[in-house]
């Protein structure tokens, strides 16, 4: 048996900040106790505060190592290393890799990487060169005709632990505005040709029968293997319950109020991204994660496309918008695991796992994490 006694005076828990004195024994939190100071023998990270590991369900990190300039492959297994680098570091002890089943971004052929980029974090994984926890969130893009080809290999792997169903054809849901889509697409430096040329490409797949037929293979497929299901970009009160009644349990990056409102009112967790939410707007000008918070219709925050935004997206909510500091954490914690059946961590309370990140707020007001633990072991 190992055990481990670390103090803070500012511990997040679900009821609330406290000062104690956590009790670690082979990797699960075995006590809380509420301590004036540290006691002989702890570690004392007195004046810095001790969250729970963030869980974060979304982020696109891994692509943008395995591709880090256009047209440029890196190997994938130092791909996987370098994302668990990131992440680890932000703080992020479980992290679902989220990899699209469709098309071309960046100039990254999708198909072909999903391969080697699964292939890498499983075998970095088997090795014990990771230091969070990796799972998988595959991202179905129902107007793909090859999208069960791409999905059904996958389907006994297990880091899979969540679906999504998209529906990215430009003029409706996360890109109803085309005129915005095509002038991010010019600030990019796409050229006129390069546009019309991935805006066909974009169109070609809409085939409405592919689309529902992809939409309803994949909710059976999600419900066969017991896997959970997030709706993604929905618009109207039309998709939010179509998504309710696929027995999706995730709103993923609704892109109107209306919809995250009818989301919440049908018990689905509303899950914004936290770069939306430090930037104070979404890119592509949809649904603003702060109008979310401030309407009481945010349950999570993911990281999308940086790590470092969740932890300081949640401390934003808690100096911006004055929630309280463990429904602000919930949102980076249990909140996200909860949503994909995880019990198991996202709170410090006694038995979860020794998930935790030292926080400091010496630097200019910013949350830096300076220790992560997993499962009991300082792994950043």
């Amino acid at each position: 048996m190992t055990e481990t006694r670390i103090f803070s005076d500012q511990v997040i828990t679900p009821t609330g900040q406290i000062a104690a004195e956590l009790v670690l024994r082979d990797g699960v939190i075995a006590a809380v106790e509420a301590r004036a100071s540290a006691p002989a023998g702890a570690l004392d990270w007195t004046g810095d505060v001790l969250v729970a590991g963030l869980v974060d369900i979304h982020t696109d990190n891994l692509e943008k190592h395995y591709q880090p300039r256009p047209g440029a492959l890196w190997d994938a297994y130092g791909a996987a290393l370098a994302h668990d680098g990131q992440c680890v570091t932000a703080g992020i002890t479980t992290v679902l890799d989220s990899l699209s089943l469709h098309g071309r971004k960046d100039g990254l052929d999708r198909k072909d990487a999903l391969g080697p980029m699964i292939g890498g974090m499983d075998q970095a994984q088997i090795d014990g060169a990771l230091r969070a926890d990796h799972l998988l969130h595959l991202r179905c893009e129902v107007t793909n005709p090859e999208l069960l080809t791409l999905l059904e290999p996958h389907a006994d792997n297990p880091r899979l632990k969540l679906l999504s169903v998209m529906d990215h054809t430009p003029g409706q849901r996360q890109t109803a505005n085309v005129e915005r889509l095509q002038a991010r697409m010019v600030a990019a430096g796409r050229s006129a040709d390069e546009i019309e040329e991935i805006m066909a490409r974009r169109h070609a797949g809409r085939d409405p029968g592919v689309a529902y037929d992809n939409r309803r293979k994949v909710v059976a497929f999600a419900r066969e293997y017991g896997l959970p299901l997030a709706a993604h970009d929905d618009e109207t009160l039309e998709h939010v319950e179509e998504a309710h009644d696929d027995g999706c349990v995730i709103a993923e990056f609704p892109v109107t109020l209306t919809a995250a409102q009818r989301a919440r009112e049908l018990g689905m967790f509303v899950a914004m991204g936290a770069p939306n939410f430090v930037r104070g707007g979404s890119h592509s000008g949809n649904l603003s994660a702060r109008e979310s918070a401030q309407a009481g219709v945010l349950d999570i925050l993911a990281s999308d496309y940086v790590p470092l935004s969740m932890l300081r997206s949640a401390f934003m909510l808690i100096d911006d918008l004055g929630w309280t500091p463990q429904d602000a954490m919930a949102t980076v914690s249990s909140a996200p695991a909860r949503s994909l059946g995880l019990t198991d961590r996202g709170e410090i309370v006694a038995g979860q796992r020794a998930d935790l990140v030292r926080v400091s707020r010496r630097s200019q007001g910013w949350p830096v994490p300076v220790e992560v633990w997993r499962q009991g072991v300082r792994v950043a």
